[in-house]
């Protein structure tokens, strides 16, 4: 068998049900699903209420129904509540509506109990426990069950919303529930980010040791066994706002440091531009906020480097030896990460065209690498009694939560006289972020249960609105017995504060699609994890350069008009601060840093 095959066959949850089945089929007395059959057969018989009959008419064969039980039941030896493996049991049976699902499955489970498991009733719960339990073997098949490992052979492109990636398994090419749509994604920019190979860097995986305390350490070996020593390729997807994500957890490019940098290019290469392997060193030691030639500079006086107190002392140490490979004209698959300097208002300046916020974001050239968050805690300094001074770390989280209209954040960390001092810091430095914010704010559709709008390149980010809602279930085969079941429900809200970073995440995952279009066009492997881009260091500066081009265009483009006006059903016009932002974001050093 194909070894892609076996792979997804084997780590797929889709084989759950099989693994159950042919594990408990042999030792469940025959009379236990028989008497299974008859209570479901009987519950088909009876006559009910329109809306619960329309929802019975709807069942799959009981064979199906039987099979379905017993492995949802089985899968954990653990007394569970009725609201969650009622709502599997619907949805395995092909309910989409979540409340129509688990009632059905509530229904279904009451019953059936009695043979294959109990239903523990107590004054606040509902609770069922399984009387059989699976061999070791088969629990130990199941806990690998949670995510497909990378893919051995190049993953299928994708050409709709439900067929690429993997070979067997399918999946839709947008992440979450109730978020899949037929609308157009931009398939080829998924399609390049799958073409990139990987392999397991071997000096990371033999000096240091797996820091995911989470991850359960003897599949992680079983994954590395697997993969070690060949090409690997990631399937990507997107979220409902149109961000990119690798799949993956053993092996992921979007995970912690050692997780990064257990990861390299298959494709290795000689890096000729030494000074970018210093900027990549000078970055994992925590000097980011330098400049460019300072970073150099803190390279150059190092006589030997404390890997202790790096910030990222694995990837530290995979880019010192990358450095010194290349000296001697060893190739390396080292990538270098760079980040966007704070992406979300960058986004914003372009969309405004506001020169002082991009002055503060490193959109405009003023020399030095700006913090956007040191900047707002320097004018508040400036504004407040020597008492009341606040630090960077104080600032960030405010700052990093009002974009998206957050106005808890900043009442929780400052007192009065600094809140205050607060929002007159941002009017003054982020009056363009502000702007396009209270512009958003105005076009939420109160009436409606989903916003929709098309980004430049074709793409469409279709957001479900959705709020958490309470309501009691009601179990007529359970002697008329009531529980709360709380879910998301799709409708529409009052809530308008999710559009904001909505809209500004969809143009931030369209940024991240060009640059992997053009850098690609250039035959850069690039990927990216949001606004961190991933990269061979000896193009360091053409990256920075495409992407100080796409913020450009942006600046010069109506995007937030033709957002705003396809939300709203009517044109929208938008002022800009300025006309020539475009040339400052070209002459600009430090948006990517």
């Amino acid at each position: 068998m194909n070894q892609q095959l076996h792979n997804e066959l084997e780590y797929s949850k889709r084989m759950r049900n099989n693994l159950i089945l042919n594990d408990v089929l042999d030792d469940i007395p025959t009379k236990i699903t028989e008497s299974l059959s008859i209570a479901i057969n009987n519950y088909r018989k009876d006559n009910y209420y329109q809306s619960k009959q329309y929802r019975i008419d709807k069942l799959p064969e009981t064979v199906d129904i039987v099979t379905n039980i017993i492995a949802i039941i089985l899968s954990s030896k653990r007394k569970r509540p009725i609201q969650g493996l009622a709502t599997e049991l619907g949805f395995s049976l092909g309910y989409h509506n979540q409340i129509n699902a688990v009632k059905t499955g509530a229904e279904i489970l009451s019953i059936c109990h009695g043979k294959l498991y109990d239903i523990i009733l107590s004054n606040d719960s509902t609770e069922i426990v399984p009387k059989f339990k699976l061999k070791r073997d088969t629990v130990d098949k199941l806990n690998v069950l949670q995510y497909l490992p990378p893919m051995l052979q190049k993953p299928n492109d994708w050409i709709s919303n439900t067929d690429g990636g993997w070979l067997w398994e399918r999946k839709s090419i947008i992440l979450g529930k109730g978020t899949h749509h037929n609308k157009p994604q931009a398939y080829d920019a998924l399609n390049l980010l799958q073409s990139v190979a990987w392999t397991i860097d071997i000096p990371t995986y033999t000096n240091f040791v797996n820091t995911n305390d989470a991850m359960d350490n003897d599949q992680f070996e079983r994954v590395i066994r697997d993969y070690f020593g060949k090409p690997f390729y990631f399937v990507w997807r997107y979220d409902k706002r149109g961000r990119s994500y690798s799949s993956g957890y053993d092996l992921n490019v979007q995970s912690n440091e050692y997780g990064k940098a257990l990861l390299s290019l298959f494709n290795k290469q000689v890096v000729t531009n030494l000074d970018n392997l210093k900027i990549a060193i000078a970055g994992h030691a925590g000097h980011d906020k330098l400049t460019w030639s300072e970073r150099i500079n803190w390279f150059n006086q190092q006589l030997n480097f404390d890997i202790d107190t790096f910030d990222e002392p694995i990837l530290g140490s995979k880019a010192i030896q990358a450095y010194l490979d290349s000296k001697k004209g060893i190739a390396t698959g080292y990538t270098m990460s760079i980040d966007a300097t704070a992406s979300g208002l960058q986004v914003m300046s372009a969309l405004s065209s506001c020169k002082v916020t991009a002055k503060a974001c490193n959109m405009v050239n003023t020399g030095n690498r700006e913090d956007i968050y040191q900047f707002v805690t320097d004018k508040m300094n400036k504004l407040l009694k020597p008492a009341d001074q606040v630090t960077r770390s104080d600032v960030k989280k405010p700052v990093m939560t009002t974009f998206y209209n957050s106005e808890a954040n900043p009442k929780e960390t400052f007192t009065e006289p600094q809140l205050k001092a607060f929002y007159a810091s941002l009017d003054d430095t982020l009056p363009g972020a502000l702007d396009v914010m209270e512009a958003i704010n105005q076009y939420w559709d109160f009436e409606s249960d989903v916003h929709m709008w098309t980004l430049p390149d074709g793409h469409v980010a279709k957001v479900p609105v959705t709020e958490m809602t309470n309501i009691r279930i009601e179990v007529d085969e359970l002697n008329h017995r009531t529980f709360t079941y709380r879910y998301n429900k799709q409708q529409p809200s009052e809530n308008y504060r999710s559009l904001v970073a909505n809209i500004v995440h969809s143009v931030d995952g369209y940024v991240a699609r060009e640059m992997v279009r053009r850098c690609h066009a250039m035959k850069i492997e690039l990927v990216h994890i949001h606004d961190c881009f991933v990269f061979s260091p000896d193009y360091l500066q053409i990256v920075c350069q495409t992407y100080r081009e796409i913020l450009a265009e942006i600046a010069n483009s109506d995007l937030l008009s033709d957002i705003l006006s396809e939300i709203s059903g009517k044109y929208v016009p938008v002022t800009k601060h300025s006309t020539d932002l475009a040339k400052e974001i070209l002459n600009s050093q430090y948006m990517l840093s």
